[in-house]
């Protein structure tokens, strides 16, 4: 499955680098920072936003993608236990869902 580039407009997330349930946030980050992401001044362009936390940090790795349409989704990643393919599931769905507004819209 792959992410609908077209339709992500900002990616945040909040993770500790060396924990096992960070590896979700860490891989859909790689999915989206590949040189085929566009520049700054395209209007395809994704903002992206990364905090690290420290190695022992309680707060649990989390998520937020930013769609088109305004639309904003939290995905608490530890606190859920959500796995890469949950995760890009549930991204892959929601913009499919706006893609296919925009396409009924004309």
């Amino acid at each position: 499955m792959s992410l609908p580039l077209r339709s992500i407009t900002s990616f945040r997330t909040s993770f500790s680098p060396l924990s096992p349930l960070s590896r979700p946030c860490k891989l859909v980050l790689a999915l989206l920072q590949t040189p085929t992401t566009a520049s700054p001044s395209s209007a395809a362009h994704i903002k992206i936003d990364v905090k690290h936390l420290p190695k022992h940090s309680k707060q649990l790795p989390e998520m937020t993608v930013g769609f088109r349409n305004g639309k904003e989704v939290k995905l608490e990643v530890g606190k859920l236990r959500l796995s890469v393919g949950d995760v890009l599931e549930e991204v892959g769905r929601i913009g499919r869902l706006i893609e296919r507004e925009e396409s009924l819209k004309g």
